[in-house]
């Protein structure tokens, strides 16, 4: 009995010391978890200050700054629907988009390379040039400076005090990718390059296949030599005399032809000062820097200069309202205004708006849908007529009955594109005054005159223009 209670007391202090052992051991564990947790919020802490350190690092590593004090440029930042204004000396990012192109300019971070938007204030480039712009991308290892070059004319140059700089661009959205080599310091090229539709293209939005606009490049070296490398083959240019201009055309197939001159065609040479053309757009590019850079609304600025009783401040309102993708301010503009230059200028922006890249086009479809109440059949109509009859299909009578047919449409955009290409397409047709948003007994006499000049059936005499 006393052997049997002693085993059982035995095993009772067994029991009690293990359960002593296990909390021990459980307060050693919890210890031990506290002392953990301790270090894993501390290794946390470091671990986040790194990934904020990282999150700064996201913004960017500067690319370029800002050279010009009297050049107006316009930035989108990376991430940014609200375009602003640079001021002297700013760095810029990668993922920037800048719009300019009255001679203002930036350098890569390197002081390396310097990029001027030249644009063309004159009118005088063989390519319809509307504005400048490029994306800034991430500097390269053995490049000097990389640019995505949307749209317009810049020119390139070595601004090293010895050797030779390089610069990778970006073409046709995204589609090529050229090197540009400035044998030496002052070497300097200008390169032009404009999407647009080809004629007889027509806008399906239903289509499977995809259609792209056809792009035009020029580059002429302008001053010392250059190599242009692109697909493996590599252009030894030289300013004049010598081989100074390659053209291409993406709508070819084929590689770059290469032309000597003897000296720089007068489009490629500074804005002439004493032109009055020149001296007014110029000004009036001047007087926007000066509002947007005081802080004055972009839009704000834009409606004023639209209803202004100058036509260089229409011209360059105009532009700039496509050039920043505002097309409900586009359209309000149109809708509202009393002048021509207006409608015309805007037709042109907007035909040169939809030639940018793919896509532009089905962008455009969707907001007069959803902005003005076009249906889907307005809306590729509307579309369809920024693009450009074919020389074949100018020789039958249909395209001239459609566009009659369109000038008695709801809406107003239709009426004034048909109008628009009537009045380039038969030059006798010229003289009638047709008003798109006059009143519609008005029109109607207009249509009358346009029904008896150009009768069903009947291909008109017509212009090539």
């Amino acid at each position: 009995m006393n052997s049997c209670r002693s085993g059982l007391v035995g095993k009772a202090l067994m029991v009690r010391l293990f359960l002593f052992a296990a909390l021990i051991g459980s307060i050693t564990v919890c210890v031990s978890s506290d002392y953990a947790f301790a270090e894993f919020k501390q290794f946390f802490r470091k671990k986040r200050i790194v990934y904020e350190e990282a999150k700064d690092d996201a913004k960017g590593i500067p690319v370029a700054r800002c050279l010009s004090k009297f050049g107006p440029f316009l930035i989108l930042k990376k991430g940014s629907s609200d375009w602003r204004p640079t001021k002297v000396d700013e760095e810029l990012f990668e993922g920037d988009l800048i719009l300019s192109g009255a001679g203002a300019a930036i350098e890569n971070i390197d002081k390396s390379v310097k990029l001027t938007f030249r644009g063309d204030i004159a009118g005088r480039s063989p390519l319809p040039i509307r504005e400048t712009a490029i994306r800034l991308l991430p500097k390269i290892e053995g490049v000097d400076f990389s640019v995505d070059f949307e749209r317009g004319r810049i020119e390139i140059t070595n601004t090293k005090e010895k050797g030779f700089a390089t610069c990778q661009v970006t073409l046709f959205g995204d589609e090529d990718h050229g090197q540009v080599k400035l044998n030496e310091p002052g070497s300097t090229c200008s390169m032009e390059e404009l999407g647009r539709w080809p004629k007889g293209t027509h806008f399906n939005p239903l289509s499977k296949q995809e259609v792209k606009p056809v792009y035009d490049l020029i580059y002429i070296a302008l001053k010392g030599t250059s190599e242009v490398s692109d697909h493996g083959v590599t252009h030894f240019m030289s300013a004049p005399p010598g081989p100074a201009m390659l053209s291409w055309n993406s709508a070819d197939g084929s590689h770059p032809i290469k032309t000597k001159l003897e000296k720089l065609p007068d489009w490629t040479l500074p804005p002439d000062l004493s032109n009055p053309l020149v001296i007014g757009r110029m000004g009036v590019v001047l007087k926007f820097r000066d509002q947007f850079s005081s802080g004055k609304p972009l839009p704000e600025i834009l409606s004023s200069m639209a209803a202004s009783e100058s036509e260089a401040d229409r011209f360059v309102a105009i532009n700039l309202t496509l050039a920043t993708d505002q097309l409900d301010l586009f359209f309000k503009i149109l809708g509202s205004t009393k002048y021509k230059d207006i409608i015309d200028n805007g037709i042109i922006g907007l035909r040169h708006w939809i030639g940018r890249k793919p896509g532009q086009d089905l962008k455009l479809y969707e907001f007069v849908k959803a902005s003005h109440r076009y249906s889907e059949k307005q809306a590729e109509i509307f579309v369809d007529l920024l693009h450009s009859f074919g020389d074949d299909e100018l020789r039958e009578p249909e395209p001239f009955e459609v566009l009659i047919d369109y000038l008695s449409s709801d809406k107003p955009g239709i009426r004034g594109l048909a109008n628009w290409h009537l009045h380039r397409l038969v030059p006798k047709g010229r003289d009638i005054k047709f008003d798109p948003i006059a009143p519609e007994a008005e029109r109607k006499e207009a249509i009358a005159k346009w029904k008896k000049l150009v009768p069903k059936g009947v291909v008109p005499s017509r212009s090539i223009n």
